[in-house]
């Protein structure tokens, strides 16, 4: 097959004729409304009081006055700076696992591309 055989002219670009014909069989778009669905969610959870922003400032001030000597600025009376460093990277890590997924869930998209 030739290039212009194998490749067919859309509005948004010139696709490789054969994957689009397999997405337009197999490729759920909804996927990509679940990741903005997910993506609200994790920004939302992050940003809540006890969510990974204040984690990780609360992290930053134990580690502040541990390791330079700075006066405490975060209470004493809740997780030590180990756990809660195990906490922060756990939660990152189940981020990381969302964010794996969703370059999964658009990576057939990719395959679109003219002479992939």
């Amino acid at each position: 097959m030739s290039g212009a055989e194998s490749t067919v002219a859309t509005a948004y670009g010139r696709l490789d004729k054969a994957a689009l014909e397999e997405a337009q069989t197999t490729y759920d778009t909804s996927a990509i409304l679940n990741i903005v669905d997910e993506l609200h969610e994790m920004i939302l959870t992050a940003g809540e009081s006890d969510g990974l922003r204040e984690m990780l400032l609360r992290l930053h001030g134990m580690a502040h006055s541990v390791i330079n000597g700075a006066g405490l600025s975060v209470a004493t009376d809740g997780d030590s700076l180990p756990e809660l460093a195990a906490d922060v990277i756990s939660e990152v890590q189940e981020m990381i696992f969302t964010l794996q997924k969703w370059v999964r869930r658009i990576e057939p998209l990719e395959k679109l591309e003219a002479g992939h």
